[in-house]
Order: C-alpha cells, then structure tokens, then sequence
C-alpha cells in the first residue's frame, strides 16, 4: 500500500474530484505537503483526515462546521452525530407536518384558488411545538418475538433492527423498520393486558405498509412463501392495496397511493 498519493491518485481512490481536493486545499481544509517542485502529497495523516471530512459531507455538514469541529479538541464524532440526527429529525418533522397540509387542503374552490391555497400552505410556519405529538411508533404483539422478527424481515422484506435477549436468551424485544421509522415487537404481557395473535385467534389491529410499486413487492412475497389473502387491486380510497397473514396469522396489508 502507498504510503503517500498526488493529487490525481488521491481523486481516483477517493472517489473525488481534483478540483475538490483543490478546493479543500484552498480553504484550508485539507492541506497536503508539497514535493519541492510544488507538487501536492497526501500522507496518512491526510488521509484520515479526509476521511472524516468525507463521513461529515455526507451526513450534510457544512465545509465550515466540519473545518470548526475538525480544529476542536473536544470535538468527538459521537457527539456531531448526535448534533446532525437532532437536526435531521426537526427537518423530517417539518416535511412531514408540510406534506400533510399540502394533502389536506381542500380542492372545493376554482383552480387557481386552490393553488393559492397550497402555496400559503408551504409559506406557514411547519414548527413543531414542544407539547405536541411527535410520530406515531407501531407496537405488535407476538408470542415467538424471534420468529416473528424472521419473518418479517426474509418474508415482508422490513429491514431487520435489534433483538434484545435475557440472561437465558430468549428475545424479549425486537425491532424492525420501514423507510419512516421503528416497529416494535413486544412480548406477551398478561400484566398489560398484551396478548399475541396466536393466543386469541384473531387480530385486534392491523398494520398497513406503503411500498414503492405493490405488484413488486407481491410478487416477492409470495415468492420468499408469504400467504396472500387478497391480490393487488386499485381500491375505491385511491391506492392499490394487497393482503398478506403476518407472523402469526394477523392481516397485514402493503399499498401505494394511485396516481
């Protein structure tokens, strides 16, 4: 392995451009050493440092901040992690309160009233206040958390999350997720009044899952042995809608809004 790297080389491994490392070369950034001819050399210490720049470009930090943390002695990647995803969150927050006031605005006046109404509705304040709910997170119950999180994950295709185990290693907690957030699965909890499917013999609620094309997601389902209880089929409520039987035997149902 190369103990040093020009410019160009140093683009090439990075996935850069020249005239980035140029730029962080300018600003201060990212100074390399030079050969006595002039030229650029990045050496380790470079390298690392690039790399760090690198992580927080892509989690959106700014040039500026990363050059204020980058320069801090008690700047810690822990703590600017925890800094961007409180930032990152209020901006969900705010797209999603934007999103449902641009899909709740009424369409009962002429045409251009109502484009009027949409753009007042971009233009309002989407702060969210300290007293009001923030997201919804989706708890289900099952009597084998392990199963069910294995199905969920190989069969519905979720993106699997932690399972969390006792002293004798059985899962007591478990998680999965959609693109939008967490759903957890807890055990059964007499104590709580928390019963699993499996134990009544009937759901008491449902999840529905939006996904991007539904005859996709369908057909991979019934492909990794999901059991279908209704096919894909545009409903009167404006989605295409299927039904699949969850974990244990509860109805789930995946749709995409209609065009």
């Amino acid at each position: 392995m190369a103990d040093e790297w020009r410019v160009g080389e140093l683009a090439d491994v990075s996935g850069l451009t020249v005239r980035t490392l140029h730029h962080y070369d300018d600003i201060g950034l990212l100074t390399p050493d030079r050969t006595p001819a002039g030229h650029r050399v990045y050496r380790r210490e470079q390298v690392e440092r690039l790399y760090r720049i690198s992580v927080l470009r892509r989690f959106g930090t700014s040039l500026e901040d990363i050059a204020t943390a980058l320069d801090d002695p008690t700047w810690t990647l822990d703590g600017a992690l925890r800094t961007h995803l409180a930032t990152l969150e209020d901006q969900v927050l705010r797209m999603e309160r934007l999103l449902h006031r641009l899909t709740v605005v009424p369409a009962d006046g002429s045409a251009d009233e109502d484009v009027c109404r949409r753009l007042l509705a971009v233009l309002e304040d989407t702060a969210v206040a300290a007293t009001e709910p923030l997201r919804r997170i989706a708890v289900l119950v099952y009597a084998d958390l392990e199963a069910a999180h294995r199905h969920l994950v190989d069969v519905f295709g979720l993106e699997p999350g932690p399972l969390h185990r006792d002293d004798t290693g059985i899962v007591v907690h478990a998680e999965v997720r959609t693109a939008d957030g967490v759903v957890m699965l807890h055990r059964v909890a007499p104590e709580w009044g928390l019963a699993s499917p499996a134990t009544l013999g009937a759901a008491t609620g449902m999840l529905v899952v939006t996904v991007q094309d539904v005859d996709a997601h369908h057909e991979a389902v019934v492909a990794r042995g999901g059991t279908v209880t209704f096919p894909p089929a545009d409903q009167p409520y404006g989605v295409r809608e299927y039904g699949a039987l969850g974990p244990e035997g509860e109805p789930w149902s995946f749709w995409a809004p209609l065009p």
